[in-house]
């Protein structure tokens, strides 16, 4: 697993605003690849790839190792990871953590109703034991730490695969209680389509 301590360099990088010039920004060849789906400055993508802007970093850094090890499953990702040093994971953590841009452009704008559903479940759960939203995850889905990591303005398509992973995962044994992998098992599909819906809208 990796390390959380920080170098300078990092320090520095998590620092830098968004009109930063990439050039300048430690291993800026890694962050590029990054940027090929996750966007130019981590807003992510409709076509599913998560959004990583202002995300905690060490909430990243941890992923990326877990990606690494083959603890956390994508086939995308793990690749990726397993080719990224200690060093290369932080300062690719520490350079989205620092953006900030406006959501990802979608094509579609979710229905008023599904966001609306969204939002409560959000704010006050479901009556399955489903907890809010916001009571892990932070007012307003901000994130809080490194545990649990931001959802405001997580693209749609990318909200309901991580949460349709979460059901496959409870499916295959006992869920830990109070683990996503638990909630995810109480949801139904119609609410994951409004959580996806409200999160993808909110403002990050």
């Amino acid at each position: 697993m990796v390390s959380l301590m920080w170098s300078p360099a990092v320090t520095q990088a998590q620092s830098l605003t968004g009109q930063t010039r990439l050039d300048s920004q430690p291993h800026a060849t890694v962050i590029r690849e990054c940027q090929q789906c996750h966007g130019d400055r981590g807003e992510g993508s409709e076509k599913g790839a998560p959004r990583l802007a202002g995300m905690n970093p060490d909430y990243l850094a941890h992923a990326l190792s877990m990606f690494k090890d083959g603890t956390r499953a994508s086939e995308v990702m793990q690749p990726i990871a397993r080719t990224l040093s200690d060093t290369e994971m932080h300062d690719l953590a520490a350079f989205f953590s620092a953006q900030h841009p406006p959501l990802a452009e979608a094509r579609r704008t979710p229905l008023p109703s599904l966001v609306a559903a969204g939002k409560q479940l959000a704010m006050a759960g479901n009556e399955q034991g489903v907890p809010a939203c916001f009571s892990c995850h932070g007012p307003q889905g901000k994130g809080n730490g490194a545990r649990y990591p931001s959802i405001a303005g997580e693209p749609y398509a990318f909200v309901v695969k991580r949460l349709q992973q979460f059901q496959a995962r409870a499916k295959t044994g006992t869920p830990k209680p109070g683990s996503m992998t638990e909630v995810a098992s109480k949801l139904t599909a119609k609410e994951i389509d409004e959580a996806a819906a409200f999160f993808s809208v909110l403002n990050p």
